[in-house]
């Protein structure tokens, strides 16, 4: 299912922020490609060559992006869905094959949708991927700021 995550997803991203530069766009799709987490805030920043997690989050901040945490729990989220339409599922028995406590999982989706499960799972897998878009605003505000961008790339490489 990955494959099929990463293609619809993905092409929707890109239609909403067409101009993402290489390592936020490379995050992106290592979430969707994983359907959910990639690690903590502090390894990602670690392996990607940034000082800490803050230098990471204010870099997502300036293209526009939410948090990765948020990034991957609407992802897992969408996963979850979309196996629950294809295999008749429910979460408990998800929460179970991804070795997670099922009551996390089910405080999961009530903390980053404000639904239950029950009702997030009868909206559907569009609506949940209506709601990771609507975490892409539209890059028409964003502006590519030359000097600050490639000093980050600097102290990046130092």
């Amino acid at each position: 299912m990955g494959a099929d995550m990463l293609a619809e997803s993905l092409a929707a991203i890109r239609v909403i922020r067409p101009g993402m530069t290489l390592v936020p766009r490379a995050i992106v799709e290592a979430i969707l490609l994983s359907e959910g987490s990639i690690g903590s805030a502090r390894i990602v920043a670690q392996l990607l060559g940034f000082r800490n997690r803050f230098q990471l989050a204010r870099m997502l901040k300036r293209e526009g992006l939410p948090p990765l945490h948020r990034l991957a729990s609407w992802t897992t989220i969408l996963s979850w869905v979309r196996a629950a339409e294809r295999d008749g599922v429910c979460l408990f028995r998800l929460a179970f094959r991804s070795h997670r406590h099922p009551a996390a999982c089910y405080r999961l989706v009530k903390e980053v949708t404000g639904l239950s499960w029950t009702e997030v799972r009868s909206r559907g897998s569009r609506w949940v991927e209506r709601m990771l878009m609507k975490e892409f605003p539209r890059s028409s505000g964003f502006r590519f700021d030359h000097h600050r961008d490639c000093r980050w790339e600097r102290e990046r490489s130092s």
